[in-house]
């Protein structure tokens, strides 16, 4: 059976300050996801855990948790989740105690341009070491002490740096640069792990040649038997029906079966 798209598990309320939007609540993702016949929903706002060192402009627990009691649904079960920061140094900003609170916790290793984060091209210097530092960061996520059962690896397809001036372009350098064998020890750990893999590939970047191209990293990971799941990382209303057909054009073009979902609330 194909992967059918009844859930999206990467979506950013007003409580992240990227977003900030009056609208983008509960209710109205709520009402997306039932439109869409959506069987689970996942809140994720941008969060750091206040019993970690770090910066102290991401949410904390204490901010993110506003939301509950969370809305219900006969349709859709939405679910209490965060993305977890991982700042400058690559330390991940959750305890294995506060994970323990949420439904679902997201980690992106690729956010060098965000607050606590920032790294600019002209510091990095060569396609080397931002290929080292994809490797690197992703290789210490899959080290830590967490519940990696209830965990996805957001926007897999590149490092976010300030001062790109042609963004879709560099990070498929970054991707191709790295060759399959080191991918395929990255996936083969993420899947013995037991965490998800998330789908968000932004389409619209990409000549159809370069989309293949950008492909090939979510290929090698179902060839490792990695599960996937989809994550629209919407942070306001208008964004989350082309979201939802972004994905929809994902599954597509990698021909994804039911058995490779990722489901972490069975």
């Amino acid at each position: 059976m194909k992967f059918q798209l009844d859930h999206d598990l990467h979506i950013h309320t007003q409580l992240s300050p990227c977003s900030s939007d009056p609208n983008q609540t509960p209710e109205t993702i709520l009402r997306y996801a039932e439109e869409h016949g959506m069987k689970h929903v996942g809140l994720a706002d941008h969060f750091w855990d206040e019993t970690i060192p770090g910066t102290t402009f991401w949410p904390g627990y204490a901010h993110i948790s506003k939301w509950l009691p969370l809305p219900e649904s006969p349709i859709t079960k939405m679910h209490f989740g965060c993305e977890a920061e991982m700042d400058i140094n690559a330390t991940i900003g959750i305890s294995r105690k506060t994970a323990e609170k949420l439904d679902f916790i997201i980690v992106p290793t690729d956010h060098l341009h965000l607050v606590g984060s920032t790294i600019r091209q002209e510091d990095v210097g060569d396609l080397k070491t931002l290929t080292r530092l994809y490797v690197e960061r992703w290789d210490i996520l899959l080290n830590a002490d967490l519940p990696f059962h209830k965990m996805g690896i957001a926007h897999l397809d590149g490092i976010c740096l300030h001062g790109f001036k042609d963004q879709g372009t560099t990070r498929l350098e970054i991707m191709e640069s790295i060759p399959d064998d080191e991918f395929k020890r990255l996936f083969a750990k993420t899947a013995k792990l037991g965490m998800g893999v998330e789908l968000n590939v932004p389409v619209s970047c990409y000549t159809d040649e370069q989309l293949d191209r950008a492909l090939r990293i979510y290929r090698i990971a179902a060839e490792c038997d990695c599960r996937f799941y989809f994550g629209s990382d919407a942070h306001h209303p208008k964004n989350l029906e082309p979201a939802y057909q972004n994905g929809l054009m994902i599954i597509d073009k990698l021909g994804l079966d039911e058995d490779q979902k990722f489901n972490p609330f069975r």
